[in-house]
């Protein structure tokens, strides 16, 4: 899936959008529950700048395609355990953590996930595994 610079982002990027600006708005809610606990409102507005900014990249950027691949399901960005973990504490311990290395371990994580899935006492012997 590609497209030119200015035909705007795919559904998959609106989605993963989307998700961080959902993720953010619960992060500000745990603030109000948590007598406004900056670090919910620090990873809420970390996750508002994630979202413009996977906006910005292109279609075509690998770590989205990856994403989509690991993470979705067609355009629509459904993540599994520790991608959902992680994104919610984007930047709640670790304020200067970066878009472009998070990103990076968003996909690790995806991967990590995928190949967890369905797979709860590890890898199983061949002809052993009821997931295959």
């Amino acid at each position: 899936m590609t497209r030119s610079m200015d035909s705007g982002p795919s559904r998959f990027q609106l989605s993963l959008a989307e998700f961080c600006r959902s993720t953010a708005a619960w992060r500000r809610r745990k603030a109000e529950e948590y007598d406004r606990d900056e670090r919910n409102l620090h990873t809420a507005a970390a996750l508002e700048e994630l979202a413009n900014h996977i906006l910005k990249l292109p279609a075509d950027d690998t770590r989205l395609l990856d994403l989509q691949r690991l993470a979705g399901e067609g355009d629509d960005f459904l993540p599994d355990q520790r991608v959902l973990y992680e994104l919610g504490r984007f930047r709640f311990h670790q304020p200067d953590t970066g878009l472009e290395p998070f990103l990076d371990t968003l996909v690790a994580l995806a991967e990590a996930d995928r190949g967890e899935s369905g797979r709860f006492g590890g890898r199983l012997p061949e002809g052993d595994d009821p997931w295959a």
